[in-house]
């Protein structure tokens, strides 16, 4: 009778256990925000690393740098969770991490790049090669029909472009005398 209960509360926990095992691989459902608010967190840890000059080539440095940055211990200081950005990380390396990897390195390897704002790269990681977050497509003169924040590279800073997710008051011209 012992023993019949015993192993009753073994089987019990073995079927809970592998029921919890379930519910936690599940993928979790990503926001579109969070996943581009995600890639953008881990686009940014890999520029703070690769903008450090070092003796180490850029081609050997990119491949460890890409294995080691969806730790959620990088992410602490972000506004969103770290699981998030963790998990969006992951998702990039499993999706796009050749292509990642050769856009890091054709981009650091231009030593006219060092001095400029992560935000270039964001946008070319983010929107052009693993389109997690909008303002792709490779056209800068293309205005996305539902509006957004893209990055100018000629610029080096973030151009609006209204639309139907971005409304902006679109002032008057009106003379001197009609004021």
């Amino acid at each position: 009778m012992l023993l019949k209960a015993f192993l009753s509360l073994i089987f019990l926990g073995i079927v809970v256990t592998g029921s919890f095992a379930k519910e936690t691989s599940k993928e979790s459902k990503l926001t579109k925000e969070g996943i581009c608010a995600g890639c953008q967190a881990t686009v940014k840890e890999l520029s703070r690393t690769l903008k450090h000059v070092t003796s180490e080539p850029i081609s050997q440095r990119v491949p460890v740098l890409l294995s080691t940055v969806c730790r959620k211990e990088n992410f602490k200081t972000y506004d969103i969770t770290p699981s998030v950005i963790e998990e969006t990380c992951k998702l990039m390396m499993k999706n796009n991490r050749t292509a990642i990897e050769a856009t890091l390195v054709n981009y650091y390897n231009a030593k006219s790049r060092l001095d400029h704002s992560y935000l270039d790269i964001v946008q070319t990681i983010c929107s052009e090669v693993t389109s997690f977050c909008p303002g792709g497509g490779g056209a800068a003169t293309e205005v996305p029909k539902k509006g957004g924040v893209v990055y100018n590279r000629e610029t080096d800073s973030f151009d609006v472009i209204p639309g139907e997710n971005v409304k902006m008051v679109r002032p008057s011209k009106q003379t001197h005398e009609e004021l």
